[in-house]
């Protein structure tokens, strides 16, 4: 007779390959959409992604109850964990594809359009290979494969660099196409991310068959679960952490507003601050990594630790990432856009502010196990995940506004470039949330 546990693994499985299914059609509809000019296609692209959001929504509930409810180990822990690593990726492949069929639909209004180069469709097709693959790996339990989804991905990368050189000699060419070659620089650039993302879900699928955390193979060791108790010096360590990459963001408006105010100087003295406090992140990062505290007992497997921690110090290198992008090129935009893009900043910072409240309402949980504190933690995780949205949102707005202005396509590429870099501060403080979120709920 199957058990509880199995019927909830069967199901989340189900699910998971419904999604798998959706979003693959999404990608692959969408290039069908560019290749033919078929705004239908496009349009039907954009209607199917809700469908994605109800399902990433449905399955990462439904973990958690299996978590909370189930309490799983071993490599039945490792498939929900692992689930729920996936169906970010593949909700974020789905707004990829909704990307690249939103700029069909405006290429399609342009009446001048750039002929896109025959190696942005090999982009295009490289990409679905490797998430078909990816997916394929995750069906078949294949870890080989998984493996070589991991490995092209640099050939992707290469591939999109070649590209995205194509298109920009083309846009000199022929300026009077240059809005509809930027749509496709933007297009190349999703495909390159949805690359990215098919090799997240190859590393999650080889930790769910063979317990091996590629990701940091360097430095998770061996050891698997922790002993359950008291853990006060490890909080303090993640809070202190989380301290320096709060003072990373808290710096980047100021030093983005300098930019577009032509104070380089003082942008250049905010960018040397916040690569001062992310190397001192770094520093706690590779102390919690290297050697946690002999003695140290702590309720959380170290493989979710070690990937909670990478989420968080990942806000503080989007910080960095941010300045260094503003540092190729000096993008000069009206005092409207340059607020917004200010605005943008702000609105993309909020969450990880939340972080340090997130992990003292953890700690007090993990010591109490009092429900009050595992209540403010959902209800900070919620405020979280509405901030992030709200960032994706305003900076969808912005992006329109930037295609809209008359400038060089350089400098149309740069700014569109410094928006993904900012909502990825946001990103990483939703994916830290939802990680601190699975902990407990286990």
């Amino acid at each position: 007779m199957i058990s509880p546990l199995q019927k909830d693994i069967n199901d989340i499985k189900t699910y998971l390959l419904e999604m798998c299914g959706l979003v693959e059609e999404s990608l692959r509809t969408a290039i069908l959409a560019l290749k033919h000019r078929d705004p239908e296609l496009a349009k039907r692209v954009i209607e199917q992604d809700s469908r994605i959001d109800a399902l990433e929504n449905n399955i990462d509930t439904f973990c958690l109850k299996t978590l909370a409810l189930r309490q799983p180990v071993a490599s039945d822990l490792r498939f929900i964990t692992s689930a729920m690593s996936m169906i970010r990726d593949l909700e974020r492949i789905g707004d990829q594809a909704v990307n690249v069929a939103e700029r069909v639909l405006w290429i399609m209004e342009d009446s001048q359009v750039l002929d896109p180069p025959k190696d942005l469709y090999d982009l295009a097709d490289e990409a679905i290979k490797m998430l078909t693959n990816a997916i394929n790996s995750f069906v078949y339990r294949d870890t080989n494969l998984a493996q070589e989804v991991k490995e092209h991905d640099e050939t992707v990368d290469q591939l999109y660099r070649k590209v995205t050189n194509e298109l920009i000699e083309l846009i000199k060419e022929n300026p009077q196409t240059a809005r509809s070659g930027v749509y496709l620089i933007v297009i190349a650039l999703n495909l390159e991310r949805v690359a990215d993302q098919a090799t997240n879900i190859g590393e999650d699928v080889i930790y769910y068959v063979e317990g091996r955390l590629v990701k940091h193979e360097a430095c998770v060791g061996e050891g698997g679960l922790a002993p359950i108790g008291p853990c006060k010096e490890l909080w303090s360590c993640l809070k202190l952490h989380a301290e320096y990459v709060q003072s990373c963001v808290e710096r980047l408006p100021e030093a983005v507003r300098a930019y577009f105010e032509g104070d380089y100087e003082r942008c250049r003295f905010m960018s040397a601050e916040i690569s001062k406090f992310e190397r001192e992140a770094d520093k706690v990062k590779q102390n919690i990594r290297g050697s946690l505290p002999k003695g140290i007992i702590i309720p959380v497997d170290k493989f979710e630790l070690f990937l909670y921690l990478k989420e968080q110090d990942a806000i503080a290198d989007s910080a960095e990432d941010i300045l260094r992008w503003l540092t190729f090129r000096r993008t000069q935009v009206s005092p409207v856009i340059a607020n917004q893009i200010i605005e943008l900043v702000e609105t993309s910072v909020s969450p990880a502010k939340l972080i340090i409240s997130m992990l003292d309402e953890a700690k007090a949980y993990f010591d109490t196990r009092k429900e009050g504190h595992w209540d403010t933690v959902r209800n900070l995780v919620r405020e979280i995940r509405r901030q992030e949205h709200e960032a994706d949102q305003q900076a969808t707005d912005l992006r329109r506004e930037i295609f809209s202005l008359p400038i060089e396509p350089l400098a149309v590429y740069h700014l569109l470039k410094l928006t993904e870099f900012i909502g990825d501060v946001a990103n990483h403080a939703e994916n830290t949330a939802d990680l601190m979120r699975a902990m407990i709920a286990r």
